[in-house]
């Protein structure tokens, strides 16, 4: 049974187009099988089926219907645990950015970020490199840094 023959079942038998686009049907096809039924109201036509087509297979197809409709809500329960695990882990990657944010900022805010690996002397040496501390409180100095061995 195509898509839209099985959204067309299901609008005759009285669910609504909000409840067939919740279990998962195309807003698209809904919305076309939906404006067809309008239609075909409006113009008095009741649609005939085929010949050939057996009365009792029509009598089976609610109760298929029905099995349908709990395979696709078992299907969107699913769905919905999977996609509250991915917003829990956006929640926390969010979290994680947030402090990675923090961290860059204080780091390139610290005075001769990347000074041992891009200072060259002119004697030639490169990463031996050292900063007079000061205390701000005590006003007491010392040296701090990278010395040849």
């Amino acid at each position: 049974m195509r898509v839209s023959q099985h959204v067309e079942l299901l609008l005759r038998q009285g669910h609504k187009p909000r409840e067939l686009i919740q279990l998962g049907f195309s807003k698209n096809v809904v919305s076309r099988v939906r404006r067809k039924l309008k239609m075909e109201k409006a113009a008095g036509e009741v649609k005939v089926p085929p010949e050939g087509a057996r009365e009792d297979a029509h009598a089976q197809e609610p109760v298929s219907a029905s099995s349908d409709m709990t395979q696709v809500l078992s299907k969107l329960e699913s769905l919905e645990s999977k996609i509250q695990q991915l917003e829990s882990r956006v929640e926390a990657l969010e979290t994680l950015r947030a402090a990675l944010e923090d961290v860059e900022t204080r780091i390139n805010g610290t005075p001769a970020l990347g000074l041992k690996h891009h200072f060259r002397c002119d004697c030639g040496s490169s990463g031996f490199v050292a900063l007079r501390i000061k205390c701000t409180k005590c006003n007491r100095e010392t040296w701090c840094g990278w010395f040849p061995k």
